[in-house]
């Protein structure tokens, strides 16, 4: 075991019924060129042959706990956070892949960049057989990250390292349970400094188990719940149906806003922005022009050229070609 904090990473690793995948996750962590670390595995009452297949490595850098039931992943991950004894936490989940240099990239960055707290990287998805699909890009800088996170999560959560003191301090709630990264790292976002790595350093793993297909309600009532928060920076008050019309650029509805209400809710963000200044102007104004001419796009709105055209949002200095030449031909 390491035993210099200074040096040290520990990644969190919760496991439940992951008896596919979890082997070649934890070799990919142990595999890493940057050897520095610690895995804490946490396995949440897995009734299948994960505790048996952990069980099979000898490195005294794994921690184990084996929990006898299932507390859930909020509760694995915090737990991990609290054993964590290391200067940066990363986040791994028993399906994905880390590539062998992750973790030193990510670490010669935060060491280089002091100011930055949590750091991310773009992934690569993959199917259940290991076959890449697509690359999840996500934006890089700061002013980038904190206008995208606005919208929807701008960290893809098993990619991350972030300072140990902070996250422990801010942790995950079940508040927010399954979308709790999203609300913790919009703290991280609106508070401090972060970034993502430009680099896919992950294989992400794409499957019918996914949290995203079997706990869609509560999923959205934690979203519409960080929402609530990201908009709180901007109005005093946030109603629900604020938050419900914000939402539906992440998800759109089986019936979707009307272009009316999509369009007064981002120029509301505008305006508001002005004053209070929480984003950068140029930055926020390039993304809520791309959320407006996504709404116009996949909703197929008559006359969306002209609608995108005429919003106060868009002028002949910052509009963006490849929205105006998409909509002039689509319809």
């Amino acid at each position: 075991m390491i035993s210099d904090s200074k040096k040290l990473v520990s990644v969190v690793m919760p496991v439940y019924n992951s008896q596919i995948f979890v082997k070649e996750a934890i070799e990919s962590i142990l595999n890493q060129t940057y050897k520095e670390i610690e895995l804490i595995i946490i396995n949440d009452g897995s009734t299948d042959k994960s505790d048996l297949i952990i069980k099979e490595f000898n490195d005294p850098r794994i921690r184990y706990v084996n929990n006898s039931i299932n507390k859930g992943i909020v509760s694995s991950i915090n737990e991990g956070l609290l054993l964590s004894k290391g200067k940066y936490i990363a986040r791994m989940d028993a399906d994905d892949i880390a590539l062998p240099t992750r973790l030193a990239k990510q670490v010669n960055f935060l060491e280089t960049h002091a100011d930055v707290k949590l750091c991310g990287t773009t992934a690569m998805a993959i199917n259940k057989d290991g076959k890449q699909i697509v690359k999840l890009n996500r934006p890089v800088k700061h002013n980038e990250i904190k206008a995208f996170n606005l919208f929807r999560n701008a960290f893809i959560h098993p990619t991350i390292m972030a300072n140990a003191n902070l996250i422990r301090q801010i942790a995950f709630t079940e508040d927010y349970k399954y979308a709790e990264d999203y609300f913790t790292f919009s703290q991280f976002t609106m508070n401090y400094k972060v970034a993502n790595l430009k680099e896919p350093l992950l294989l992400y793993r794409l499957h019918e188990d996914s949290i995203t297909s079997t706990k869609n309600k509560e999923m959205i009532e934690s979203e519409l719940k960080t929402i609530a928060y990201l908009l709180s920076f901007l109005f005093e008050v946030v109603e629900l149906e604020m938050a419900q019309t914000h939402h539906s650029l992440l998800r759109p509805p089986a019936i979707p806003f009307s272009i009316e209400n999509i369009h007064s809710h981002l120029y509301q963000i505008f305006e508001a922005n002005k004053v209070k200044q929480v984003f950068d102007h140029n930055t926020l104004v390039k993304q809520l022009q791309k959320e407006w001419f996504s709404y116009l796009y996949k909703n197929k709105e008559p006359n969306a050229l002209r609608h995108y055209l005429s919003s106060p949002m868009v002028n002949f200095k910052n509009i963006v070609p490849k929205y105006f030449f998409k909509l002039l031909f689509r319809f």
